[in-house]
């Protein structure tokens, strides 16, 4: 799990939120008020009636806490004895309408949540891992938290593949697939500036090659044989550079192409070809594809930026990010602090 439930109580349940929302809610987005400012988040309908002072909110036995880490909203903190209030806390963070809200409470009743809450949940919020929803069943009532999806650095696998200075104060997790086009894109964009900068960004490369693109494991088999003698981003520069020549062909010629690309870049060719022929580094691209649930990899690329998965990668995006993992305290900090609760 994105956290550890290994010191205290709480229970996993992933897919929570499918019972919670219901198939006809998915579409409001598991996290959209995280990330808005508090004032945009004040201004939510659901929000009418209740007293604000500072960035919470009440309104007879509820309470509503709004955790603002550099002027975005990081996480709802709800506190209430009814689930009518509770479901409105739920709807608070993910942006729900009034009319969302009865099937919300429903589905907060229901037997299976009611018996699990008693111990506490933990759960992922969203499909793309990007929120986390915790609840706990109290002695008065109920308290519950929705907040970004933070992951530590056990969560995603090893890799060698490692550019910029260890000291760089933001590390950069990228889940690629040498066929995958959008890569490519990353690859000569973002990508790019981030390697420019090592002085700010640490980038960790991990190897998910997907199953319907037919060479996209050689592909990642020839990167490593060429990571074997110190050459992994300069050879993985050339198999993006020479996309449109490998990406068409069958297995075994696009397996010539990346010897050829191997000489042409001033490795030991017989080397190459020995650790290629003999899948020398298969099993480490198995072990690595092998964490992709953990880390919630459903297609390439994947990109997390501080722990935070990137779902757009624009400026913006990634400002925002940075400025929430990057204050003191930082978003981690301030979330953490608030799971304990529920462990």
């Amino acid at each position: 799990m994105p956290f550890s439930l290994s010191s205290g109580s709480a229970v996993p349940v992933r897919g929570l939120h499918l019972l919670l929302l219901g198939a006809s809610l998915l579409g409001c987005g598991a996290q959209a008020q995280l990330w808005q400012t508090p004032q945009v988040t004040a201004k939510q309908p659901l929000l009418a009636g209740y007293t604000a002072a500072g960035h919470v909110f009440r309104k007879k036995d509820t309470t509503f806490t709004l955790d603002v880490v550099a002027e975005r909203v990081v996480g709802v903190l709800v506190e209430t004895t009814n689930t009518a209030d509770l479901a409105r806390g739920f709807g608070v963070a993910w942006d729900m309408t009034e009319k969302d809200l009865p099937e919300l409470q429903k589905n907060l009743t229901s037997p299976g949540v009611l018996m699990s809450a008693l111990r506490g949940i933990v759960d992922v919020a969203d499909e793309y891992g990007t929120s986390v929803l915790a609840l706990r069943r109290t002695g008065v009532g109920w308290k519950a938290y929705l907040t970004l999806n933070i992951l530590p650095e056990s969560t995603f696998p090893r890799s060698a593949n490692v550019t910029g200075q260890a000291s760089a104060p933001n590390v950069i997790h990228l889940m690629s697939d040498f066929q995958c086009p959008y890569c490519q894109d990353l690859w000569t964009g973002d990508l790019a500036g981030w390697r420019k900068q090592p002085g700010q960004y640490r980038v960790v490369y991990h190897q998910f090659p997907l199953d319907f693109h037919k060479n996209a494991f050689a592909a990642a088999e020839a990167s490593e044989c060429a990571a074997a003698q110190g050459q992994f981003w300069p050879y993985s520069d050339r198999l993006f550079e020479r996309f449109n020549q490998w990406t068409r062909l069958e297995t075994v010629r696009a397996t010539e192409k990346f010897a050829l690309y191997a000489k042409e870049g001033g490795l030991n060719v017989a080397a190459f070809k020995t650790c290629m022929g003999k899948h020398t580094t298969q099993a480490e691209i198995k072990r690595q594809l092998a964490s992709k649930e953990t880390a919630f990899v459903s297609g390439t690329p994947t990109v997390y930026l501080n722990g935070i998965r990137l779902l757009e990668r624009s400026a913006e995006e990634q400002q925002a990010v940075l400025a929430v993992t990057r204050a003191v305290p930082s978003a981690g900090t301030v979330i953490e602090g608030r799971l304990r609760a529920f462990r």
